[in-house]
């Protein structure tokens, strides 16, 4: 069964967000039966010519009174006039789309409108503080690529699209054909995680002074005991507060804090210094190089050494 998408765009849209996951739609086109097929649609408030932020147009139809069974909003650096559009917010006061889905900054639409309220999302790394200042009822996951919550979804900046296209895919046709659109496009397949390599935790949300001081002993004190017992007794809460409060302020569960600063200190070591990266792996607190070589893969799908040769 074909699924119709329409791709939401605005004055000032990203070109990146939308033309990304179309190609990644287009190319599974190619390998589906004709009934299975995307039906893509690029819509906005009015048909006519839609400016995109560097200056190319595109073509969109009138929305009108279409139903689509995923809407999918690009960002870019029209989003924040987009969001506060009467016309455009009126959209979604209808049900318009089975699933909704936010590209980059297009998060900031989805929550202006109301579809992220209470929900787990993320965005691009950039202006994720300043989500999550504006609306501080989504539950925040910075450092994710893709975040699936229900009918909205929601990935991280830029190329991130593609990654989020990819998931739509796999979740109705599977791994081999969203495996073979990566090979074909030559990109990763379904990255996860990975946005805090270019981001400070402690700017995703200001925390409290506990937790901030927590953050400064964590990155001065890397080879001590960084558990979530050992912490929580620091600072005078249960583990189960604790892990609520570092969720609430970082998108991350304590332990996740500890590996990315931990990850963070090792690969300035790496890139800076010419230390043996056993030695990096004792002074950035983890048991020995094999475990900070795992988790260098997890989070930039990348070993020490082979980021050591690339310099």
């Amino acid at each position: 069964m074909s699924r119709h998408i329409g791709f939401l765009i605005f004055a000032d849209f990203n070109l990146l967000d939308l033309s990304g996951p179309l190609s990644v739609f287009e190319t599974a086109n190619n390998y589906l039966e004709r009934e299975n097929q995307y039906v893509l649609e690029i819509i906005s408030v009015k048909e006519g010519a839609v400016k995109s932020s560097i200056g190319a147009t595109m073509h969109a139809a009138s929305v009108a009174d279409k139903v689509f069974d995923v809407l999918i909003i690009p960002g870019g650096r029209g989003v924040d006039s987009a969001s506060r559009d009467p016309d455009i917010l009126a959209l979604f006061k209808r049900r318009i789309a089975s699933r909704y889905v936010s590209v980059c900054t297009g998060a900031f639409l989805l929550a202006a409108a109301g579809k992220l309220s209470e929900k787990k999302a993320t965005t691009h790394w950039a202006r994720a503080a300043e989500l999550k200042r504006l609306h501080t009822d989504i539950v925040l996951l910075p450092d994710e690529i893709v975040v699936e919550d229900g009918d909205v979804w929601s990935s991280a900046g830029a190329t991130a699209g593609m990654d989020i296209a990819l998931a739509l895919v796999e979740a109705e046709h599977g791994k081999t054909l969203t495996h073979l659109i990566s090979r074909i496009l030559l990109i990763p397949h379904r990255r996860t995680r990975g946005q805090l390599q270019y981001v400070n935790i402690q700017a995703i949300t200001p925390p409290p002074p506990r937790i901030q001081k927590l953050l400064e002993f964590i990155s001065l004190n890397l080879q001590e005991d960084l558990s979530v017992s050992a912490l929580a007794d620091r600072a005078f809460l249960s583990s189960r507060q604790l892990s609520r409060e570092f969720i609430n302020y970082t998108g991350l569960s304590p332990a996740r804090v500890v590996e990315n600063i931990r990850i963070e200190f090792a690969r300035s070591k790496i890139e800076n210094t010419n230390l043996p990266l056993s030695s990096i792996a004792k002074e950035s607190g983890f048991q020995n190089l094999s475990h900070m070589s795992k988790a260098f893969v997890r989070h930039f799908n990348i070993s020490p050494r082979n980021l050591r040769t690339r310099l």
